[in-house]
């Protein structure tokens, strides 16, 4: 979708047609009945006949292998090659495409001049639908406009899971038997834990049988463009095995601030030239954040950035394996997973891109952090290859001998990270987090990096803070 909007450069999206039944079956022999109404009359004299299946049938536990294996060695003689460390994921040299394919779904992003000769080697080898402008894929709707942010000209990808998000809301009234009425405006997805008894975290919440199925469809939206819900959602889906009655209100909060944001979009826009692109990536930690077992939440969010262009990639919130002994170590895991999981993987695929080598610089916003990560030295932090699996002599060799990897220091205030690490209960920095991250409704939105973002709220107001809080 980035490579997309870059001037110059378009996006097209097609289906390939019946995609499994377009490859051979392999392997050991396959054979079907066939229904009756399907037996030929010759086959009357038959009881019960079967034949041999020679095509990859949607519903054989091979078809999938057998199709993607023919469809990489048809793009493969069309002059597109797999790009490194990325399934599914192809690059075409002299056209300069990219191509994703993702099942039976083909989108393909590249110069305008090149992206018909793309789909003519496409479809001559696999049967495929009309390709059109990206509309739906995968769920999401994707909308492309041109406008103007801080008065530079852009083009715009805006992610809709209105639909999506509403079927989620939907299915939550359906599956707890509520009306539409019990879903009052939430500002955030947080619940104030102050707000709820320590007696009702007994495992007997009544929403048990469906928090299951409730949470991972809301998950779905969140990892596809909705990164302002990981942090709510990875914090119940620990609990769907000691399910409780606040995890019941924590999940009708959670659905009720859904149902308010119905609104609110990922946005993205580029407005630069290709060689003035490059890749942030923050990384942060809450400490001791989980109050049951006192582990940290890692949380990583991914960006393309450029002097008028933002456009995210990647948000993940994870809870750490281990406790953490202090804000350093737990930030220090971040930085670890940040890096290893999608800082250097990304530079893998941009710089297939791009066509150049991309720097990519770690955001880091606690300062001592910053200064082991270099060093890669700290007696007190001698136990973290042990106890969390990080090497830190790896990740400090990665800053000095990666001249593609940098680390600079950002304030915490413009953090995007911070969004996936912890909750929070004050309507203004929740907005303005969701605005670092590229979330917003209609109206002005961008910041340094094009989000222009809503002012903090003022130290003399006097808010109500629950303990949860570190907004």
């Amino acid at each position: 979708d980035a490579y997309g909007l870059i001037d110059g450069n378009t996006s097209s999206q097609c289906d390939a047609e019946q995609a499994y039944v377009q490859s051979k079956l392999g392997g050991t022999p396959t054979w079907v009945f066939v229904p009756r109404d399907r037996w030929p009359e010759t086959w009357s004299k038959f009881r019960r006949p079967v034949v041999r299946l020679e095509l990859a049938l949607y519903g054989h536990p091979d078809a999938g292998g057998y199709w993607e294996a023919h469809c990489k060695e048809k793009l493969i003689k069309g002059g597109f090659r797999p790009v490194p460390d990325w399934n599914s994921m192809y690059w075409h040299d002299k056209l300069k495409l990219l191509l994703m394919v993702y099942v039976d779904d083909f989108k393909m992003s590249g110069p305008v001049q090149s992206i018909t000769d793309g789909w003519k080697i496409i479809r001559s080898s696999i049967k495929t639908d009309e390709p059109q402008s990206p509309g739906k894929c995968l769920g999401c709707n994707h909308i492309i406009r041109s406008t103007t942010i801080n008065g530079k000209p852009v083009r715009q990808m805006i992610y809709d899971m209105k639909p999506f998000l509403q079927q989620c809301v939907q299915a939550y009234l359906t599956a707890s038997k509520k009306e539409s009425t019990s879903l009052k405006y939430a500002a955030t997805p947080f619940i104030d834990e102050g707000r709820l008894t320590p007696d009702e975290e007994v495992p007997n919440g009544a929403l048990q049988p469906i928090a299951s199925s409730i949470l991972m469809k809301i998950l779905y939206a969140a990892r596809m463009a909705r990164f302002d819900l990981l942090k709510a959602v990875s914090a119940l889906a620990k609990c769907v095995t000691k399910w409780s009655t606040n995890c019941d209100k924590r999940l009708h909060r959670l659905v009720c601030y859904i149902h308010s944001s119905l609104d609110l979009y990922l946005r993205g826009h580029i407005g630069d030239r290709k060689s003035d692109l490059k890749l942030s990536l923050y990384s942060d930690a809450d400490f001791a954040g989980d109050k049951s077992d006192s582990k940290s939440t890692t949380g990583i969010f991914l960006a393309l950035t450029g002097p008028n262009t933002f456009f995210p990639l990647n948000g993940v919130s994870k809870k750490q394996t281990c406790v953490s002994h202090s804000t350093p170590e737990a930030e220090i895991v971040a930085a670890n997973s940040a890096v290893r999981l999608e800082g250097l993987p990304a530079l893998q695929i941009w710089d297939t891109i791009l066509q150049r080598k991309v720097h990519a610089t770690l955001l880091e916003d606690n300062q001592a952090t910053m200064q082991i990560l270099k060093s890669g030295k700290n007696p007190a932090l001698r136990h973290v290859s042990r106890t969390h699996r990080v090497n830190l002599a790896w990740i400090s060799e990665v800053f000095r001998t990666c001249s593609q990897m940098g680390i600079q220091y950002c304030s915490t205030s413009e953090q995007a990270a911070d969004i996936m690490t912890k909750g929070f209960s004050n309507p203004e920095v929740w907005k303005r987090a969701t605005a670092l991250i590229g979330m917003t409704k209609e109206g002005p939105d961008v910041n340094a990096y094009g989000i222009l973002l809503p002012p903090l709220p003022s130290k003399s107001k006097k808010t109500k803070k629950s303990p949860a809080n570190s907004g």
